[in-house]
């Protein structure tokens, strides 16, 4: 549970606020040096700073906790670990992003060394089979730009590559999410920022995404916005430059959201 809830007593005379306990940084930091954790994951720490995400997001022992465009697992394995057996993590991948995941998520999940983690493979967002108000935490990071990816051009051959003909239905999508999450649970949003103004273009061409764009979007989708971290900002960004460039691959300006149901 997110929110303090409050338990009855002596016949409901007596009321006392009971809180769950979210896992503290060390806790999170123990998660982080675990000696199954593949040694590869372990180098985007540093870029990612996880210990940080998963303490804002306020995950607890026992959560159900969503990873959408989960890719190749990356945090759907710490989510694993800190949620524990009484937990349960959901990995989302559509058919576009699991192009991309399959062999990654393929090997870190083999031998079902994570056995809480449930996979969803090449199904879209709103065919998940979640049951409604079940979710502590929905989670995506450095993916919502991906709803609206739709084609990339090859900078040197100038060859387009298409992969989907339309954009994801983001209002549909986002309420799945809605109605999937309890009432008191969280949704976060991490993205590379993209110039403002520069609409559905930065998805596909930087994959970056206006933050304003997600802010008025989650809005619309009957969401607040409770909190923002700045773990990932970086002034110095140049956001008009394709995140996997060489030179700003890991370094990119990133906001972190906190959403709440409105």
């Amino acid at each position: 549970m997110r929110l303090p809830i409050l338990a009855g007593l002596i016949a409901g005379i007596s009321l006392v606020s009971v809180d769950a306990a979210p896992l503290s940084l060390s806790e999170l930091n123990e998660i982080l040096a675990s000696s199954d954790r593949p040694a590869k994951d372990s180098e985007r720490d540093a870029a990612r700073k996880p210990a940080q995400i998963m303490h804002f997001a306020g995950v607890e022992a026992g959560d159900n906790v969503l990873d959408l465009f989960a890719g190749g697992g990356w945090y759907s394995e710490l989510f694993s670990k800190a949620v524990g057996l009484k937990g349960k993590v959901y990995a989302q991948n559509d058919n576009v992003i699991w192009r991309f995941a399959e062999k990654r998520i393929n090997e870190r999940t083999k031998g079902e060394r994570l056995a809480n983690l449930t996979r969803f493979d090449k199904v879209d967002i709103v065919d998940m089979d979640i049951p409604e108000k079940s979710l502590d935490i929905a989670f995506t990071a450095l993916n919502y730009h991906d709803l609206f990816f739709t084609h990339n051009v090859d900078e040197k051959t100038g060859k387009k590559t298409v992969f989907r003909q339309q954009a994801v239905d983001h209002r549909a999508a986002l309420a799945k999410v809605r109605d999937s999450l309890k009432d008191d649970g969280v949704f976060i949003i991490i993205d590379h920022e993209a110039i403002k103004g520069s609409g559905y273009d930065a998805p596909n061409s930087e994959h970056r995404i206006d933050s304003n764009i997600v802010k008025y979007q989650m809005k619309e989708a009957g969401f607040k916005l409770v909190e923002e971290a700045f773990y990932l900002r970086n002034p110095d960004d140049d956001l008009s430059m394709n995140v996997f460039e060489k030179e700003t691959r890991g370094k990119t300006d990133r906001f972190i959201y906190k959403f709440v149901k409105a």
